[in-house]
Formats: C-alpha cells, structure tokens, sequence
C-alpha cells in the first residue's frame, strides 16, 4: 500500500512540475519552441555533438586518425565535379609551353556572341599592358609603369601565326613580366579571349594586303 501511495505521489509531483513549466497553451509564458527541461543525463539526445569534417585538431577521442584530421584527404589526382577543364597537365616550364602549343587546340567555335565576351574579357583584363585595336600599347605601358610586352596589336602577324595553346599556357601560368591569370579566368573565359585575339589577327592579315594595293594605285 505504501508503494501504490509513494508512486501516486511522484506521479503527481512530476504532472505537476510539468505544468508549472507552461507547457500549456494557454499559459501566458507559453513558448512553442521551447523544449522544455533538459535532464542531465540525457543532454545528448538534445545536444549532440557531432565532429566538424574540416576541422584539424588533437582530441584525447580522436584514436583513429593519428594526423588529427577529421577529414580525409581525397585520393592523389582526384577531380572535383565539374572541374574537369580546370586541370592542366602541362607543367609550368619551357617544355610545358612548347608541348602545349603543340598539342592544345582552341574547343572554342567561333561566333559573334563568342567574339563580343572575349573582347569584353580582353578589355577587363589584358588591355592595359598589351593595348587595343590601332594602339599598341596599354595605359600601364604608356604609363611607364611596364615595358612593353612581347605582343601587342600592331604585331598581328605574329599573332596570326602564335600557336593557341602557348597563349592558353601563358595565361595559365604568367609568362615572362605577365603574371597569371589562372584565379581571373575560367579556362573558357581564356580561350574566348584567345578566339578574340586570333579573330584580331586574321581580320588584319586580310585587310593589310587590300590597303597595299589601295596604297600602290595611288
């Protein structure tokens, strides 16, 4: 009999100190979002406390992996989705550049939309030292600020003849004062630029014979 009491009792202490929580909805302390109490012993199953994947710490339970990494480092060579066009094989030397110019070949079909971004590009990012269409050098050029570079737009037979995948890896890695250019632009935006210049380079090939001869009749 004193345990069906003592039973009763408790029962009725935790209703009652469950109410006095406000867990009614009528209550004027009523909070929808608040859980109620957290009991000691169960705090994890309110708070767990899950391992940060990029985190790189020692901890006393973390026996498995002894680098104290939490994540592992992917598998030598790996790719990360959608960034096939990102990875380069040719090394950053002058063997990488002539075997590029060899090999690599413009996937770029040319196009007026295809002509207008590159030119866009190009006037974001390389004008400046190489200069534009009928001025051969670059505000950062005639500034005195840099010499003028190998190329610029009066030279538009060598550009006519400068193999497409030795521009690519030089925009890839920088070659001689210019710097990369790899962080500024997608290896798509590098070969619309090169389709530009190349577009530059031809348009100007043909047209310097007509005004040869334009020039002789005179």
């Amino acid at each position: 009999m004193k345990k069906i009491i003592t039973g009763s009792i408790l029962a009725a202490l935790i209703g009652l100190g469950a109410c006095s929580y406000s867990r009614n909805p009528d209550s004027k302390n009523y909070d929808p979002n608040d859980p109620g109490f957290v009991y000691e012993f169960e705090g994890d199953m309110y708070y767990s406390v899950p391992y940060d994947p990029l985190s790189q710490w020692k901890h006393h339970e973390l026996i498995y992996n002894k680098d104290s990494l939490n994540m592992r480092l992917p598998v030598k060579g790996t790719i990360a989705r959608g960034k096939l066009a990102y990875y380069y094989t040719y090394p950053n030397t002058n063997e990488g550049y002539e075997q590029a110019g060899k090999e690599l070949k413009n996937p770029i079909t040319a196009s007026p939309d295809h002509m207008a971004e590159g030119k866009r590009l190009f006037e974001v990012y390389c004008w400046q030292c190489h200069g534009k269409e009928g001025s051969p050098q670059g505000s950062l050029v005639s500034g005195g600020v840099y010499p003028p570079p190998t190329w610029d737009f009066s030279k538009f037979a060598l550009l006519q003849t400068l193999p497409e995948g030795k521009m690519y890896h030089s925009i890839t890695y920088g070659r001689n004062l210019m710097g990369s250019h790899a962080s500024q632009l997608s290896p798509d935006q590098r070969w619309l630029i090169i389709s530009y210049i190349k577009d530059q380079a031809s348009k100007a090939a043909t047209a310097a014979p007509a005004e040869a001869t334009a020039s002789a009749g005179n």
